[in-house]
């Protein structure tokens, strides 16, 4: 393990924005995560957790210690006929793990396949796509408080999961650092096909393995997201709001045709249609721009973190004036 000081992060996100780290260190087990600790508090240096960074948008420079923890292990806990639990360390690629747990007849995750990012990242955001949420299958998260070092553990349901929601993002907002993910997995395949897309083609091809699933949901993805390694990106930029059921109604009363799905607190709206009504598909601004064919991703064509924050901004307060509705944005700022 080396401490690297004005370290490049231009290749460690997806947006490809050049900054660089004051310190910058990749510990891969829990003794070097206690070094690295140590070395932050001798030079008085605050500690910054970076996954894969495929959801924050880059400063210019990045002060203190970027810690990046490098560890992949996947472990058997828990074996039965029908289940097994894994405990993951937080390194591992989200989208690997994916396809290693259906090769070996894992069931659950299917839909969340060709996610970009890591494992430790899944459980901040509670990740989910195509009608599945990553919290439905997480058991237990573990890691270490960043100020004492103390390792704690947080069952599932400890994790106040709610809709890209979780402890992690909110009391626990760059406090901690998750070094692996427990997750109960089927071995019984029970696919979920409720999304359109996915529930169409199953009308057209039967109901597919779970491992067909998968491979649909990578179609439908690479279909709607550009490839980051091609044209930097943070996936979808913005979270899809919800509102009450009365502004839903009055929504609808002005614009017919807006998707709503009723969620357990109110009514939640398709932020890709509300901003490709406004017409923003393809525009520019400076060298970010809105993508051509998916309206929630945001483009970077070597512009800055500040120019990526700027266009995201413009076209927040642009729905809000037309709608009244309050975009939030989902990638971090990491400065």
């Amino acid at each position: 393990m080396e401490f690297f000081r004005q370290y490049p992060l231009l290749t460690l996100n997806s947006l490809a924005i050049e900054s660089s780290a004051e310190y910058f260190v990749q510990p891969d087990c829990d003794i070097e995560i206690q070094e690295c600790l140590r070395f932050a508090r001798a030079n008085n240096l605050p500690v910054k957790v970076l996954g894969g960074g495929s959801n924050v948008v880059m400063s210019d420079h990045v002060s203190g210690l970027v810690l990046q923890f490098s560890g992949n292990a996947c472990d058997v806990l828990h074996d039965t006929e029908e289940s097994v639990t894994l405990k993951v360390e937080a390194g591992y690629s989200w989208h690997e793990f994916v396809m290693f747990c259906l090769s070996q007849g894992w069931f659950g995750l299917e839909n969340l396949a060709y996610i970009p990012g890591n494992v430790g990242a899944a459980p901040v955001q509670n990740i989910g796509a195509y009608g599945v949420e990553v919290k439905e299958r997480i058991s237990a998260v573990n890691g270490v408080y960043l100020d004492s070092g103390q390792v704690f553990s947080f069952a599932g349901v400890e994790c106040d999961f709610a809709y890209r929601e979780s402890r992690f993002k909110q009391a626990l907002n760059g406090r901690v650092l998750i070094t692996s993910v427990e997750f109960k997995l089927s071995k019984l395949p029970q696919v979920q096909v409720s999304y359109a897309p996915l529930n169409k083609m199953a009308r057209d091809k039967g109901v597919p393995t779970p491992s067909e699933l998968a491979q649909w949901v990578i179609q439908v993805r690479q279909s709607k997201l550009p490839d980051p390694k091609t044209l930097p990106n943070a996936g979808s930029f913005f979270k899809n709001p919800v509102v009450t059921e009365s502004e839903f109604k009055r929504l609808i009363e002005r614009y017919p045709k807006m998707p709503g799905y009723p969620q357990s607190h109110g009514v939640k709206l398709a932020a890709g249609w509300l901003i490709d009504q406004l017409g923003f598909k393809g525009r520019a601004f400076g060298l970010v721009a809105v993508h051509e064919l998916q309206a929630l991703v945001l483009v970077n064509r070597g512009g800055t973190g500040e120019d990526v924050l700027s266009a995201a901004r413009q076209v927040s307060q642009a729905v809000l004036e037309c709608y009244g509705v309050e975009l939030e944005q989902e990638p971090r700022l990491f400065s």
